[in-house]
This record gives structure tokens, sequence and C-alpha cells, in this order.
């Protein structure tokens, strides 16, 4: 197969004890405990992994104090050309595009056959118009329900857990229970308690 060409001395892999071999990034990376694919994996991918820091952005400090501000030139130097080419993979990028490209050809279309050919400027600036507002609200309302989606699968993580945590309390209650009757009886039953003997 393919080899790895990084350099060998950062990110290569490093020999150990049993003559084995590992990666360096790897082994520092933690790795999740769940699949991508399974629901936890799932939700780990939409709230984040609840062992690592919260508030600690890429790059900042262990301190957690406060980074240095990005510059326009800094952003446009962390974009590559695969990320423009590949914008229709973000979530709500394709949709919205097919919905503003069928609404501009639409209205574009219709206007014009309504107006001829003196009228074909107009047309086409009512198609990209209506491409270009099409598109923007179809994506905003896509964006919304997403995050509506997202809320409701956070109550639903919490409705979760809370019922988790009434089961163990119900459980361990039911347990609780279970060694003060096996205690009592235990009591009741014992030879060093005095209503056990009967004299007649």
């Amino acid at each position: 197969m393919a080899e790895d060409t990084r350099d060998s001395t950062t990110s290569g892999p490093s020999p150990t004890t049993n003559g084995e071999t590992t990666n360096i990034e790897d082994s520092q990376r933690p790795k999740p405990k769940y699949e991508a694919k399974s629901q936890v994996g799932k939700l780990w991918d939409a709230f984040g992994n609840p062992e690592e820091p919260v508030n600690m952005l890429p790059g900042a400090g262990s301190k957690g104090g406060k980074g240095s501000d990005v510059t326009v030139t800094e952003a446009m130097k962390s974009m590559s050309l695969k990320d423009a080419t590949s914008f229709y993979k973000a979530p709500c990028a394709r949709d919205s595009l097919l919905l503003g490209i069928g609404a501009g050809f639409g209205i574009g279309g219709v206007r014009g056959v309504l107006g001829g050919m003196r009228a074909m400027w107009t047309a086409c600036n009512w198609a990209v118009g209506a491409f270009a507002l099409t598109s923007l609200a179809a994506h905003e309302f896509c964006q919304r329900r997403r995050v509506q989606e997202l809320d409701g699968m956070k109550q639903a993580v919490e409705l979760m857990k809370e019922l988790k945590e009434k089961k163990q309390r119900e459980k361990e209650q039911k347990i609780e229970q279970a060694a003060r009757l096996a205690e009592e009886e235990k009591q009741r039953k014992s030879w060093t308690n005095l209503s056990n003997y009967k004299f007649w």
C-alpha cells in the first residue's frame, strides 16, 4: 500500500520496548470510547467529548488565557483550495443551492418567456436575484431546523440521563430494602433474640 511520506522525526512511528511501532500522534490523542457510527458516537460528534475541557479553543494555552485576535489574512491562509471546492458538502448547502437553482431557473424562465428577447437582461437579473434570495432563505431555515433538532437531542440526552439516574436510585433503594429485610430476618431468627425462646 502507500507509504507515509511525512517527516519521521515529528509524527512517524517510534519503536517500543516490545518491538512494535506506534504512531506518536495516535499515542497522544485520547481514543474515543465509542465508535462514530453508534448513537452515542453521533451525540459525541454533535456535543463534543464530555471528558475534554469545553472552554478550550484550539491553540489556546492550558491556563485558559485569552488568545490573540485572528486577522483576515490569517483566516484566508487557513483556508485551502480543497475547502473552497467542497463547500457544497457543508450541512444544508446542497439542498439550499438546489432549491435556489430551481427557483432562479423558474422565475428567470417565466420572466424571459413573458418579456421576450428584449427582456432577456431583466430575466437574467430576476433569475440571479431569485437564486440568491431562495438559497439564503432555505439555508437559514435549514440551519434553524438543525439547531432545533440539536436542542431536541440535548433534551433527550438529559431525559435519558435523568431516567438512568432514577432507575439507579430505585435499584439502590431496592437493594437497601432487601438488605434491611434480610438483617431483620436474621435478627428475628438469631439465637440471641430472647423472644425466640418459649417457656411453657
